[in-house]
């Protein structure tokens, strides 16, 4: 059992380490001064119309990959 927490620890990590450091980067810029005002509201933009497509995106099944007939339904596959 702890070889198995072991193994999804280890999978999880690099995923968990790399959204922590970016967060703590863009932390950094903001902080320090590195990103230009116009830069920033380049970003606030960029998410305000990302947010807006998201929202009028029509909202479509996620199952419709069961309106087609599988291959493997057909006689001639099995006679």
């Amino acid at each position: 059992m702890k070889i198995l927490l072991y193994i999804i620890i280890a999978f999880l990590a690099p995923f968990i380490l790399f959204v922590i450091g970016v967060f703590l980067h863009t932390i950094y810029e903001l902080a320090t001064g590195k990103v230009s005002k116009e830069e920033q509201e380049r970003r606030i933009a960029t998410y305000e119309r990302e947010k807006q497509k998201k929202k009028t995106k029509k909202k479509g099944s996620s199952f419709h990959y069961l309106s087609y007939p599988s291959p493997l339904n057909r006689w001639g596959l099995w006679n």
